[in-house]
């Protein structure tokens, strides 16, 4: 735990390192999938997702986080432009985004709304 607050000091959004340089697949229905991948940038750690049917992409969205100097933020926005934004929570398995759980599993994470669980499992 130590060592979690010193790297979070030099870093704060180190807790989004389990995510960050991976690509994310869950399966939505037959043939469709939404795909997160989660990258630094200059400003932070973008997730950008796409979900796909049948090989085509239908859907596409960015959750940029980024310091503000005292808590990690989100801002999420999708083809039709911004949707929410808000603070993150470390928690001890992973991250509380206010009304979104990312849940660490053995296997990739678990993303936890008020519509339910679906598993990702790492693609890259």
């Amino acid at each position: 735990m130590l060592l979690a607050l010193l790297l979070a000091a030099q870093d704060p959004l180190a807790p989004l390192d389990y995510w960050t340089g991976h690509c994310w697949r869950t399966t939505l229905a037959p043939e469709v999938t939404d795909t997160h991948c989660f990258t630094r940038t200059d400003a932070g750690v973008r997730d950008h997702h796409e979900v796909v049917d049948t090989g085509e992409k239908v859907y596409q969205g960015d959750t940029d986080y980024r310091w503000d100097g005292t808590q990690i933020r989100f801002a999420y926005r999708n083809d039709s432009g911004p949707v929410s934004d808000g603070i993150v929570t470390v928690a001890p398995t992973g991250l509380e985004l206010e009304g979104v759980r990312l849940e660490r599993t053995a296997t990739g994470f678990a993303m936890i709304t008020e519509n339910g669980r679906r598993a990702f499992v790492r693609v890259d």
